[in-house]
């Protein structure tokens, strides 16, 4: 098969998934069917395989990096925008780029780094046997500034770049839209640019939640599901006015967090969950979209205010709203992630590593209890399968304390 038909086998797969998805998240209570589940649980695993098969395939360079089609060597391709280059032959230096971003995802740009999630990288190769200073520059035209980096070097070098975007701009950006790349490297010994490549980066709404995004050097999906952490506002006005609410339907009327028992913390969880039923919050059915012709899998996120604000939420909505005011009663909250679907967790006391799960999107129609035990058996069994498969981690749980102090995630608001 060749990786035509193995990307268009890839492609089909991943909408008989998304229609799986709906179907089983569609439900008032997605455990509900063991047997559908079973059907989606196979058909993700075909399509992780289908994946690791379209990619593994892909051209590779003499280095043995993939063919992304950027500027290299004495010559040049571009899948999109313009690039001048001067060859290794003339120079003695090889210098190419490499986008990590198939989309830019405006909402939580700001919170990566270029270490952990660059926005392109330049490799250059230097053979001309003598030590040279180039100047490597990025930005996002009328978008960001620029991305500066000096180096002196023989052999080889890799500088990783993030532009730092413009905040005015990016209130401006409420729909999809593009912007375009420049990569410059210039040789500082005799002034003259090495290479200058533009390319067109499409820029995600400020709504918009990337959970996954691809990047178009390695064709890989790299898992941003963390950054949801973000859309987690514990000290919201909002929020913090709904605690009242909350110790209304507390059986002893306070919040005390994790100062007086186990049994305390689970019965300030179930009176969130009364407080959100008695807003007549709805579940609005919007599952986790994949758009692999775009790059990403995007998902619209309210902020809890908007939530409580319109009283609905999908699945996503849900679980970073409850998880919003369980961090402002000072319990340690988690974002639960799995394929398709999102849910809320709590640790049962502070510091036991004891976690319990609450689907969401039962809130309006069923009970505590159900709405626990539903969550509960998700979590467990997309647990036992990444024991089981050790193929890539389906059930990613995001402790909000860990997020908060290990990676430096502030909420958003």
């Amino acid at each position: 098969m060749t990786e035509t038909d193995l990307r268009q086998e890839e492609y089909l797969q991943r909408v008989r998934v998304s229609a799986l998805r709906r179907e089983v998240f569609g439900q008032s209570d997605p455990s509900a069917s063991a047997e559908l589940l079973d059907t989606l649980q196979a058909a993700e695993t075909e399509l992780s395989r289908l994946e690791e098969a379209a990619w593994a395939g892909r051209d590779t360079d003499p280095d043995g990096a993939p063919d992304d089609g950027m500027p290299r060597g004495d010559h040049m391709v571009t899948r999109q925008g313009v690039a001048e280059v001067r060859g290794v032959g003339t120079t003695g230096l090889d210098a190419r780029t490499s986008l990590h971003m198939a989309q830019v995802p405006t909402s939580i740009y700001h919170l990566f780094t270029r270490e952990t999630n660059p926005l392109v990288s330049c490799t250059i190769r230097n053979v001309a046997g003598r030590v040279r200073r180039l100047r490597i520059v990025s930005f996002l035209e009328g978008y960001s500034a620029r991305a500066v980096d000096t180096v002196e070097f023989v052999g080889k070098v890799t500088v990783t770049q993030l532009p730092t975007l413009f905040p005015d701009r990016l209130r401006e950006v409420t729909e999809l839209t593009s912007a375009t790349l420049n990569v410059l490297v210039e040789d500082l010994d005799n002034g003259k640019v090495e290479l200058h490549s533009t390319q067109s980066v499409p820029l995600l709404a400020r709504t918009t939640a990337p959970l996954t995004v691809r990047d178009p050097s390695t064709g890989r999906w790299n898992d941003m599901t963390r950054v949801l952490g973000a859309f987690v506002t514990p000290n919201a006005p909002a929020v913090m006015s709904f605690l009242r609410e909350v110790a209304d339907h507390h059986p002893k009327h306070i919040l005390t967090g994790y100062q007086v028992s186990e049994e305390d913390v689970q019965a300030q969880v179930e009176a969130i969950f009364a407080a959100l039923k008695a807003r007549d919050i709805i579940y609005v059915n919007s599952v986790i979209a994949f758009s692999p012709e775009e790059g990403t899998a995007t998902q619209r996120v309210r902020l809890p205010r908007e939530s409580l604000a319109d009283r609905e939420a999908n699945c996503i909505d849900g679980t970073v709203l409850v998880a919003s005011v369980l961090e402002a009663l000072s319990l340690n909250p988690a974002i639960v992630v799995i394929p398709g679907h999102a849910l809320v967790g709590w640790e049962t006391w502070s510091g036991s590593n004891r976690w319990r799960y609450l689907e969401t999107t039962m809130i309006g129609s069923h009970t505590f209890a159900e709405a626990c035990a539903a969550a509960e058996e998700m979590a467990r069994r997309y647990q036992w399968i990444d024991e089981e498969t050790g193929i890539e981690p389906r059930f990613r749980r995001w402790e909000l304390r860990r997020l908060r102090t290990k990676e430096g995630l502030t909420p958003m608001e």
